[in-house]
């Protein structure tokens, strides 16, 4: 999808559907009134052998529902103000302004859903929505417009259609395993103290709305300072930059059921070494995967539409912010899973206020460049907030002169990327290029032993392969 959004739609279009994507997160998750978490953390208290629950899911249902009322008609009574501050740059979005509501309802449903179904464990066809079915339906309405069988306005409607399906589907899951059964608990919050949901719900709303406001509020600033086209082309870039990331999403799964085990234990030392281990080991793959996109610049702008090209230079600064981000290693999980969870929830409210203040400066001050200097920057604060309160409250300290090997490695890597003279084939130069570059990167970096586990991997490989003895 990635690839085919700028290659069939328009910049301003692509933007469109960026920047609503955007705005759908942050409207759904205040919508949610903090659910997201509180269903998985309090079913247990609920849960009876009739499957009633109860009423548990009749609960659930009545919050997000009043959530998205109460949203909603904040968002409709706003609408001349928020209006204004799109129609100069960005009258498109003003255009399309009610689909943002059809799409954050089903996007809060499915959350909601699938929290339910966390609950009982059977989160497999939530994900298969989600991550198959939902960007299969949405490639099919991308070839849909390129074969002018619909327009954009009819995609549009189209997209929220398969966002109702895909909801839909869910729901029958949640009827057909009769894990649920729908009713009116007279009585719905006699095993907790109301107040107890309501203080977690809000707890969880204020944390999880902020860092999910701080992860989009650079699209929607640039749409209403900056303007539709350019929030097409930062989404692109965006995108690119996010390939850094993908190593850490899942090592930080392997690595959750540890840090709760060991926090459990009171093993603090064992989360110290593991902190340390995760941020040397994330920092070498991004650093060779940030490197490696940078010195094939010209091979990936060969591929990519001449509208968005000039976008490029966005790349530095949100490559650059994933790749801190990578290199504070397991802060967040660390932090989120000990008695001290709260100041979680406290530093990503500093980060969505820095977003906030950071893009409107930066913006005002350089444009759409601005969105991704500031972006880079809050990242970085708020990754030394937690570097900071971890080493005061438990002196733990991931960095040694090991993360510096690495840097310079990588710097020097990137310096001979970028002078190595180009091939005249696209696909030639890709290999050879980053080729050279990975063989030097990774032949130093087992030469000099940054890292146990890497050596340890390559090891045992190169003894299966009879490399070495």
């Amino acid at each position: 999808m990635v690839i085919l959004f700028p290659a069939y739609f328009s910049v301003e279009e692509f933007g469109l559907i960026q920047l609503l994507a955007g705005m759908a997160i942050v409207y759904s998750q205040l919508s949610a009134l903090g659910l997201t978490n509180a269903i998985v953390r309090f079913f247990p208290f609920f849960k009876t052998d009739d499957k009633k629950h109860g009423g548990f899911l009749f609960l659930v249902m009545l919050i997000a529902i009043a959530g998205f009322v109460i949203v909603t008609l904040i968002y409709v009574v706003l609408k001349p103000f928020i209006s204004a501050q799109f129609i100069e740059n960005s009258a498109l979005y003003v255009d399309y302004y009610y689909f943002l509501v059809p799409i954050s309802f089903f996007q809060l449903l499915f959350t909601v859903f699938e929290g339910v179904t966390r609950a009982v464990h059977q989160t497999v066809f939530a994900v298969f929505l989600r991550d198959v079915l939902f960007r299969v339906l949405t490639t099919v309405g991308i070839f849909l417009v390129f074969f002018k069988v619909i327009d954009f306005y009819q995609f549009l409607v189209f997209y929220v259609l398969i966002n109702g399906l895909v909801v839909i589907l869910l729901l029958g899951q949640v009827v057909f395993t009769r894990e649920y059964k729908l009713i009116v608990g007279s009585k719905l919050l006699n095993k907790l103290r109301a107040k107890e949901v309501i203080r977690y719900g809000l707890f969880t709303l204020l944390g999880g709305s902020s860092y999910f406001l701080a992860q989009n509020i650079d699209k929607i600033m640039i749409g209403s300072m900056v303007g539709l086209r350019m929030v097409g082309i930062y989404s692109l870039f965006i995108y690119i930059a996010t390939v850094i990331f993908f190593p850490a999403r899942s090592l930080y799964r392997i690595t959750m059921p540890t840090i709760t085990e060991a926090w459990k234990e009171n093993d603090v030392q064992l989360i110290s070494a593991l902190y340390k281990r995760t941020s040397l080991l994330l920092l070498i793959i991004g650093s060779i995967v940030y490197v490696g996109i940078a010195i094939n610049k010209e091979n990936i702008l060969y591929f990519i539409k001449p509208e968005y090209r000039e976008g490029f230079v966005f790349y530095y600064f949100l490559g650059l912010s994933f790749l801190i981000d990578m290199t504070g290693g397991i802060n967040s999980d660390i932090i989120s899973t000990s008695v001290k969870y709260r100041y979680d929830t406290l530093f990503n409210i500093i980060y969505a206020g820095l977003c906030i203040l950071l893009n409107f400066i930066f913006i005002t001050l350089y444009g759409a460049i601005g969105a991704a200097i500031a972006t880079m920057l809050s990242v970085l604060i708020f990754n030394l907030l937690k570097w900071g309160f971890l080493f005061k409250e438990y002196k733990m300290q991931p960095f040694d002169s090991k993360n510096v090997i690495v840097v310079v490695l990588a710097g020097i890597t990137l310096l001979i990327g970028l002078f190595l003279p180009a091939l005249g084939n696209v696909y030639l130069d890709i290999v050879y290029r980053s080729g050279i570059c990975t063989a030097f990167y990774l032949g130093l970096l087992l030469l000099l032993k940054v890292s146990s586990d890497i050596n340890e991997k390559f090891d045992k490989y190169a003894r299966k392969l009879k490399l070495i003895r």
